[in-house]
């Protein structure tokens, strides 16, 4: 039986699925999700003066990660990460982005890939572009991009589910063993997730996106921050006493309330929102300026 056909998965039984059940078995974790729009106007036309310049295409998840890096870069508290009941602080912002794989070579053995831009705080959003287009492309060439992700893979793929569940019960204990936690850290320096579930799909007639709650599991990498997005909507809001039309961008933030609060939270959703309402300001004309000091 193939691992998956076409543009659908087929085997309820590949590497992810079998990871999946796995990682969602106690997801119990103190998240806290809300929902709020952006107005994408200033967002759209900054992307389309940067495609007609030089340098790697920046696309709407780019910018994103980018805006997301920014904002975490002046909320530390809300990119550090718990290991073994400790706020362990890290200094640089890695945003994880799952990957469609599904009519591409990798999806030939898994349906979903991640990629991970590193560092994507302390970036000009021209680079966050060349890195995040670079990770994507291996994925979906099947090479893959992190030796963890890789090696887990693989004991997915080779292991009967009870000794699979076994091993990586076994590396969970020793993930968060002293040292330890630091080495893999390292190896995958992963603190927030952005997902853009909207990626494949146009505006609906007639359909508008709302939220979406997640308890992330708190296996493998422990996650401060989880920011989802939809696709991007014509939406009638209120500017200055008057009704227009805009296009709206949905997100989702999901905080772990043992790091920041929902003041906190309301803050780090603003700032975001505020970079993208003026791109050029945070990132250049050209999508080259680097971070600012943040003190």
């Amino acid at each position: 039986m193939s691992e998956t056909q076409g543009s659908q998965p087929s085997n309820p039984n590949t590497a992810i699925r079998r990871a999946l059940l796995w990682w969602f078995q106690s997801p119990a974790a103190a998240h806290v999700s809300f929902n709020f729009a952006v107005d994408f106007s200033a967002s759209r036309a900054y992307l389309d003066r940067l495609a007609q310049g030089p340098g790697p295409r920046v696309t709407v998840q780019h910018l994103l990660a980018a805006a997301v890096g920014r904002s975490l870069r002046e909320f530390p508290l809300a990119n550090a990460q718990i290991v073994r009941n400790r706020i362990v602080m890290r200094d640089r912002v890695g945003v994880a982005m799952p990957v469609n794989l599904l009519g591409h070579a990798g999806g030939k053995q898994r349906e979903l890939g991640l990629a991970l831009i590193e560092d994507a705080g302390g970036r000009s959003l021209r680079e966050v572009a060349g890195s995040g287009a670079s990770a994507v492309r291996e994925e979906r060439e099947g090479k893959g991009t992190n030796p963890l992700v890789k090696a887990m893979v693989r004991l997915a793929e080779g292991l009967p589910q009870p000794a699979f569940f076994g091993v990586m019960d076994l590396f969970e204990r020793a993930r968060e063993a002293p040292g330890l936690s630091g080495m893999i850290h390292r190896a995958a320096p992963a603190t927030t997730l952005l997902s853009n579930a909207g990626a494949p799909f146009s505006a609906v007639p007639g359909m508008l996106f709302r939220g979406a709650s997640l308890s992330p599991p708190p296996r493998l990498a422990h996650a401060g921050t989880v920011w989802g997005c939809s696709t991007v909507q014509d939406e009638a809001i209120v500017l200055d006493g008057q009704v227009c039309v805009r296009p709206m961008l949905p997100m989702v933030l999901i905080f772990d309330h043992r790091l920041i609060d929902g003041v906190a939270a309301g803050r780090l959703a603003v700032r975001f929102a505020s970079i993208l309402k003026a791109p050029a300001e945070e990132f250049g004309h050209d999508g080259g300026a680097p971070p600012t000091s943040t003190g």
